[in-house]
């Protein structure tokens, strides 16, 4: 089966690594999938496929999206969503006519109408992954709120099925866009078993090395990953747990970087952690799990009512021991005590209880870290999930 992937991101993160799992996973299945997408863009290439980095088209049309998705006030992001259609247009039409995918799936970015429309006049089954709505609360303020409202309700209409990644957005697209439950797939996040599950470990010298190129003594290490925002709650927690971090001899590093670094440093200042606290800055999709390896406690401080947090699956499957906060879909996952620890949300002082409590219960941190990794590599791997589409997508008859 020929599948057209298409997808507005940046390639980068999360998003990156969710796009090159499911990419790699319809291609491991044995399908035949071109992605689609701006110059420089594709996360499943590797940097020396790619064109140049200064080059253009590549390196001018990533720095433009990161210019404009970082810089640009919100109308002129929300007007750039909607004209971003045109050289959309004109980039996916020929590969539709010409090359007559058997399925187009695509990563939603707001207010992109193009593959649907096209896909419903051409009569090609459409996928829609939605990891973004306008029914859920955003990172990025809703600048064109009416206008983005008028096109999702048209795009979910389009296509055949829809994929989201948690109960709790499947229930806020069921009531805030009037859909039928039955359209709506639920696929949290996932992990590549190649990456993380089947990979070589770390040498220990070469554990080592990267310890001491971040600065981390030889003493334990508790941290998180990702492109870190206010939700992800670093610096409160830091301000909660700065006593335990002193008295427990503990480092803390964050793995990736984010809009709260400066906060997050300022904070453990303050509280006289500073010489505790690292982050690696971004990091490529390859060196995270590397990273992660320096860990010995993984930490979720908070998240969102609606997100299945990427790096909750990374960390089961390096079977790392997870702290996170009890979300409706960080519950869909994890088992207390079983498969992770849970502690009441937006709860800073029970969460430092909880660090307390396991650091001094070895046993159990090594049983919950080895569960984790047996319930990820059973049912949270992107081959299960691109299965289940395909399976979903034969269901609807389309």
């Amino acid at each position: 089966m020929k599948v057209l992937y298409t997808h507005r991101t940046q390639g980068r993160g999360a998003e990156g690594a969710h796009v090159a799992g499911m990419v790699e996973a319809f291609r491991t299945l044995g399908h035949e999938v071109e992605v689609d997408c701006l110059a420089g863009c594709d996360p499943t290439r590797p940097p020396a496929t790619e064109p140049a980095a200064g080059s253009a088209p590549a390196g001018l049309s990533r720095r433009l999206l990161a210019a404009v998705s970082a810089r640009a006030p919100q109308w002129l992001f929300g007007v750039f969503e909607v004209l971003y259609n045109l050289p959309l247009a004109l980039r996916l039409l020929p590969k539709l006519l010409l090359r007559r995918p058997d399925l187009v799936y695509e990563r939603y970015s707001l207010c992109t109408f193009v593959p649907a429309l096209a896909c419903r006049l051409l009569r090609i089954p459409h996928v829609l992954e939605v990891n973004d709505s306008v029914v859920i609360e955003r990172s990025r303020p809703l600048a064109l709120a009416r206008t983005s409202r008028w096109f999702e309700r048209r795009i979910v209409d389009w296509t055949c099925v829809i994929v989201t990644i948690s109960e709790q957005f499947r229930r806020q697209m069921v009531e805030g866009l009037g859909l039928d439950a039955q359209r709506v797939l639920v696929c949290p996040n996932a992990v590549s078993r190649p990456r993380f599950v089947e990979r070589q470990r770390l040498a220990p010298e070469a554990r080592q090395a990267l310890r001491e190129r971040h600065g981390i003594a030889t003493a334990r290490v508790i941290g998180s990953a990702g492109q870190f925002v206010a939700w992800h709650g670093l610096p409160r927690f830091l301000a909660a747990a700065a006593d335990c971090i002193r008295r427990r001899d503990l480092y803390v590093l964050f793995i990736g970087d984010g809009p709260t670094r400066q906060e997050t440093l300022d904070v453990a200042r303050q509280h006289g952690i500073a010489d505790r606290v690292r982050f690696t800055g971004m990091v490529s999709l390859a060196a995270v799990p590397d990273h992660l390896e320096l860990l010995d406690i993984a930490i979720i401080p908070f998240s969102n009512i609606h997100g299945s947090p990427m790096k909750l699956m990374e960390f089961m499957a390096m079977r790392l021991p997870v702290l996170a906060p009890a979300l409706p879909p960080i519950l869909e996952v994890l088992v207390d005590g079983e498969t992770g620890f849970i502690f009441p949300r937006d709860d800073m002082a029970a969460m430092v209880a909880t660090l307390e409590r396991v650091l001094d219960d070895g046993a159990a941190l090594a049983r919950v870290g080895r569960n984790a990794q047996e319930h990820v590599v059973r049912h949270l791997t992107w081959d299960a999930h691109a299965e289940r589409v395909l399976r979903h997508l034969g269901l609807c008859g389309r």
